[in-house]
């Protein structure tokens, strides 16, 4: 009778022991699982990450292409945060380059295939060295602002004064900022409002400094018929190379690109 009780005892002992170990190793099993697959998940994302480029990493890269010593790039684009910027090197020499930038809904690399269909072109920027003066001097015609007529006076704010006149069925308001001269051109017939899109030009530009030329730097933004679209090339010397961005962009997205050129 005893060793039957005897036996009854250490058989449950047994299995209570085994359900207890049971129980225990599922609960310490289970973060452990959950800690290994949220690491996991980590360093997939960190790894995702890694392959894809930023702006600044494909500016450095297209940089470190150029031929041209002491280059310069834009390193702002107009894009939201689930777009791409594509690079297409249209020229590259030891005097000169040219590079299209596009907008991409995925990373692609520099001078993708796929970027010779890409109709989202969002600048072209470019490079030239000039051995001629005279040349050189042609892109930047002459403008003199210091005595501006009363009725074609235009204040569009931070004490800039500008200049308004009509010639040949097209407006233009002009206006100069340092050694900077901007031009804004409108079919008269539209009725634009040219001097609003000037004052909204001329306070983003009290906070952002566009980059100091040597002699000149001019901007010149027009608008075609209907004011559907626009056109604006931001051109500026240093010694003799001349810097030229050209885009369809509004202008205050022309003025973030060029502003960012380093």
């Amino acid at each position: 009778m005893k060793k039957t009780l005897f036996f009854l005892l250490f058989t449950f002992s047994l299995i209570a022991s085994s359900c207890s170990n049971g129980s225990t190793g599922s609960q310490t099993n289970s973060p452990t699982k959950e800690a290994n697959a949220a690491e996991q998940a980590n360093t997939e994302a960190d790894q995702t990450n890694e392959e894809i480029p930023s702006t600044n990493e494909q500016i450095k890269e297209i940089r470190s292409m150029l031929k041209m010593k002491d280059s310069k790039l834009p390193t702002k684009f107009p894009i939201t945060d689930t777009e791409y910027v594509g690079a297409k090197m249209n020229k590259n020499e030891s005097d000169e380059y040219s590079i299209s930038f596009y907008q991409t809904q995925e990373p692609v690399p520099i001078n993708d295939e796929s970027l010779a269909t890409n109709d989202n072109r969002i600048a072209t920027f470019k490079a030239e060295t000039f051995d001629d003066p005279a040349k050189q001097k042609e892109l930047f015609p002459e403008v003199s602002l210091d005595s501006i007529p009363d009725d074609m006076k235009v204040e569009l704010g931070h004490q800039i004064i500008g200049m308004k006149e009509g010639a040949a069925g097209s407006s233009y308001l002009l206006w100069k900022e340092g050694r900077w001269v901007l031009q804004i051109k409108s079919i008269s017939a539209d009725e634009l409002d040219t001097i609003n899109i000037a004052r909204k030009m001329v306070d983003y530009l009290e906070e952002n400094a566009l980059p100091v030329p040597k002699d000149n730097g001019r901007i010149e933004v027009s608008y075609p018929q209907n004011a559907e679209e626009v056109e604006v090339t931001a051109r500026w010397e240093e010694e003799n190379i001349v810097y030229t961005l050209e885009t369809e962009e509004v202008p205050i997205n022309a003025l973030m690109m060029t502003v960012s050129t380093e």
